[in-house]
């Protein structure tokens, strides 16, 4: 049971690690979209 847990935790610490590296690359290619717009629209 042990390993089935920490097997478990492992796979939801990757989960998670992962989607926070896809938010923050989602809004850092925001961010670097929207101050691209901004220069090209000045």
């Amino acid at each position: 049971m042990e390993q089935e847990v920490t097997f478990g935790e492992r796979v939801l610490n990757g989960f998670l690690s992962v989607m926070v590296i896809v938010l923050v690359g989602i809004l850092l290619s925001v961010v670097v979209a929207l101050i691209l717009w901004a220069f090209g629209f000045f």
